[in-house]
């Protein structure tokens, strides 16, 4: 392609559902095209990081570097939790790697230390400087803000706060008890995808018969009914999916597991929804559980993924919860290991200068609706 931001490479991924077709191929590789979306869209909206339990106890970190920016996220002495540039303000050294439980970061080039809450402490050699403020030397800021316990950080001032960026998100899920969400395993995984590719595979059941058959598809929970996927009113940054079923779709079929969580209301108590949030955050609530997908984008063509399971605390207190959680566990497992696998066969046939654009299956509404969304967010 000779101009990958040319206005007629995505008029067919821009036409009405029945008549359009996917984006370019270079859109899952190029690395101008990804430049872009670093520059209008990771570096401008809320970014999905996780659960605020995987920091445990005051005074612990985790660092990331999301979209290749480095960031500190930390709980102070007061509980308190806040995210930051992983860089000295001295001479921008990283800080700090991995995570871990200190009372203060020391940078490891000139001795400079910070407390958990950003300010500067000590700046050994900078007793003679002059015009020099303490104060105005702490750790830059990056704005955290959370829905319950799932954090979102966001790289730009001017931005819109989380709660108006998710809209009506959190009174649609509210009785899944979102502020009683416990964290109970993280597992991560390097995927030579582009992150657009993990995003559409997630956002549709079509797949699901045929990458899934032996596993998810044996049974009701396959939800593949041969007939166009309705996209739901959305009041917020983030699109969705629902399924009506039986039983709970964090299991495989036939297993027995968790009863249903007592509060759930309307449809909540029906069957799943997954949702994906604007910019990397992907949420499955089923029934009796919730599962979300951290995606960091590493590059054009590879995605650091972070799956969390996420239980009532009420079934965390449970006796028996340690024997049943492993059948969930499973699940999950098989189920990403799965799509792992054809997400990077996808990006290995998109790569190739024979691929074509292709035509789009009303089965793929949801995912339709996100590449509409992305080309507006990239001003294409």
């Amino acid at each position: 392609m000779s101009d990958i931001f040319a206005p007629e490479a995505f008029a067919a991924a821009r036409k009405q559902l029945p008549d359009a077709s996917t984006l370019p191929p270079a859109a899952y590789h190029d690395a101008a095209f990804y430049q872009r979306e670093i520059d209008r869209l990771f570096l401008k909206e809320w970014n999905f990081i996780g659960h605020e339990d995987q920091l445990p106890s005051p005074r612990s970190y985790f660092t990331i570097d999301f979209a290749g920016v480095p960031v500190i996220v930390a709980r102070n002495s007061a509980g308190e939790i806040h995210a930051f540039a992983n860089s000295c303000r001295h001479r921008g050294a990283r800080l700090v790697s991995g995570e871990g439980t200190s009372p203060v970061f020391v940078c490891k080039y000139h001795s400079w230390s910070y407390d958990l809450n950003g300010s500067l402490r000590g700046c050994p050699g900078m007793e003679d400087v002059k015009n020099f403020n303490k104060e105005e030397n702490g750790l830059v800021p990056v704005r955290l803000e959370k829905m319950g316990p799932f954090m979102w950080i966001n790289f730009d001032e001017k931005a819109v706060s989380l709660a108006e960026h998710l809209g009506d998100l959190p009174t649609k899920v509210g009785s899944h008890g979102i502020d009683e969400l416990v964290l109970t395993r993280r597992m991560e995984h390097d995927v030579k995808c582009n992150w657009k590719v993990f995003v559409e595979n997630f956002m549709d059941y079509y797949h699901t018969p045929t990458v899934h058959k032996k596993t998810l598809a044996r049974g009701s929970l396959s939800v593949y009914h041969r007939k166009p996927v309705e996209l739901a009113a959305c009041d917020g940054n983030y699109l969705e999916l629902y399924a009506a079923h039986e039983g709970t779709a964090g299991l495989l079929p036939g297993v027995e597991g968790f009863p249903v969580w007592p509060g759930l209301e309307g449809r909540n108590k029906e069957g799943s929804t997954f949702i994906f949030t604007s910019s990397c955050g992907l949420f499955g609530f089923t029934k009796d559980c919730v599962w979300y997908v951290q995606i960091n984008p590493t590059g054009p063509e590879s995605i650091r993924l972070t799956l969390g399971s996420c239980f009532h605390r009420s079934t965390v207190a449970r006796p028996d919860f340690e024997e049943i959680v492993q059948r969930y566990y499973e699940r999950w497992d098989v189920a990403v290991a799965e799509d792992n696998e054809i997400n990077e066969l996808q990006q290995q046939g998109v790569r190739s200068p024979l691929c074509k654009p292709g035509r789009v299956s009303p089965l793929e509404a949801v995912s339709y609706a996100f590449r509409r969304q992305l080309l507006d967010k990239l001003g294409l």
